[in-house]
């Protein structure tokens, strides 16, 4: 049987492609955010004190790690879904696949009985 929609395949696998790259960046993402605010934060901490500006426990650890793993949820979120685009376009063409061997079978002639 032939394979059609080539283009639908392409692009089924280039979301999926898109998808594991966004989980990679995400990554990535939250572990920078993540050493920025542990490695930076001290300084930023007197500085901010220095000028009389409070709530500076953002600028700690504890706010670096909150950050990077609201990043983390919500890019992981977002590389899950488009993952699951790329799977659901492959879904949609198994479906016409099965739907069109179904028809071929059943338009094919009955062999006469012996």
């Amino acid at each position: 049987m032939e394979k059609r929609f080539k283009v639908l395949r392409f692009m089924g696998t280039l979301y999926k492609i898109l998808g594991v790259i966004n989980g990679v960046v995400t990554l990535i993402l939250a572990v920078g955010i993540c050493a920025v605010s542990v490695l930076g934060g001290a300084s930023m901490a007197d500085f901010a004190r220095e000028y009389g500006m409070h709530g500076t426990e953002v600028f700690g650890a504890l706010g670096g790690v909150l950050l990077g793993g609201g990043v983390l949820i919500l890019g992981g979120l977002s590389a899950v879904f488009v993952y699951a685009l790329g799977e659901g376009v492959y879904v949609l063409i198994a479906i016409e696949e099965n739907t069109r061997a179904a028809a071929m079978r059943l338009q094919a002639p009955i062999p006469p009985a012996e």
